[in-house]
Parts: structure tokens; sequence; C-alpha cells
């Protein structure tokens, strides 16, 4: 019997599918999820936690407005002194914020008939993993949960099964090269692995 494909998604690509699930695109440069859909699904613990927060930031929306520019113009640390326009962005209908809420909720506890999702808990080798996989956002640009995730996956992953990352964020995916963590890119047909 062939073994299942590993995808361990970060909270972006999650977010992604979700959308993509609710018929709901987000993003240009989606995943072409049908590889992903056939593997066995999973995201960390922290993932878990921040997904519920992203639902809320669409569900909030953001209100249009002015903003000050501060990008600096010259060597001499001058600032821009125009403003911009924020068109906002409407906020989701609260129906689908909780349909969506209630779809990670039964993707996680495998009540879904879409998906099941896996849950994979932030452990002692996975925080060390990490604090050693930040020596590279001193030249790559990513954050600790970032880190998180790509300890999770050397962590879970074995010769024979690799867990491959599901993430979109190129300063994460360059530092994983380095580490010759396996990723898929956003935007290639059939999800191919970088």
């Amino acid at each position: 019997m062939k073994l299942k494909k590993k995808f361990l998604l970060d909270t972006n690509a999650f977010f992604e599918m979700l959308s993509y699930l609710a018929g709901k695109g987000v993003r240009r440069d989606e995943y072409d999820f049908a590889d992903i859909l056939e593997g066995e699904c999973y995201i960390s613990k922290i993932t878990e936690l921040e997904i519920l927060s992203v639902i809320g930031k669409y569900g909030r929306g953001e209100a249009a407005q002015w903003q000050q520019c501060t990008r600096q113009i010259c060597e001499d640390g001058t600032k821009c002194e125009h403003k911009y326009f924020y068109k906002g962005q409407k906020p989701w209908n609260k129906h689908l914020c909780r349909d969506m809420r209630k779809l990670v909720k039964e993707m996680i506890n495998g009540s879904s008939i879409i998906l099941k999702v896996n849950v994979l808990e932030i452990n002692e080798a996975i925080i060390n993993c990490a604090e050693s996989f930040m020596m590279h956002a001193i030249r790559y640009k990513f954050g600790s949960q970032d880190a998180l995730i790509a300890a999770t996956s050397i962590i879970y992953s074995s010769d024979e099964m690799p867990m491959v990352v599901v993430t979109s964020d190129k300063s994460l995916r360059a530092a994983m090269k380095v580490e010759g963590v396996g990723f898929i890119v956003p935007g290639l047909e059939n999800g191919r692995k970088d």
C-alpha cells in the first residue's frame, strides 16, 4: 500500500484552504489543493491558535481611511509628508465566519467529511529545534511562529516520509531550503514541491 504524503500547513495556507473549501478565494497565488487533499494534513498547535484570529480579522474587516506615508525619502532621514488613501476591506458575513470556525473545529476533531487535520503539539524537541532554526532569522526575515512550523516539520519527518510544509512565506522558504526542509510553492500547477 502506498503511503500518503504528509503536509504541514502554516496558518496562511490553512486559511487559504478553508477559503478555498468555502468558495471564497483570498489570494491570487492560491495553491492547487488537489494533491494536498489526497495526503495527510497536519497543522501545528500554533496554527490552531492563530487561525481563529485570522478568521476574526476578516470578520471585522478594515475601515477606509487616510494614512500618513512614513517612507524615508532622503538620505538625511527626511520622511514623506504625503498621505495615501486605504480603501479598507469589507467585513465578511458573520455567518461565513461562524461556518469557517465550525469547519476548523470539525476538521480538527475528525468529524468533518471534507478533510481531517491532525494537530501536532509543540513539545520540547520542537522548541529546541525552533531555537536552532532561528539562527536563519538574521539573514531571512521570519518570526518565531514560523520557526515553530519549520521545526515541527523537521521533528515529525522521517527519511521514509518527509513532512512537506505548505507556505507562501518566501523568507521562511529560503531558510527551510538551507535546512533541506521540503515545501510547496503556491501558484505552481499541481502544487509541485520545490
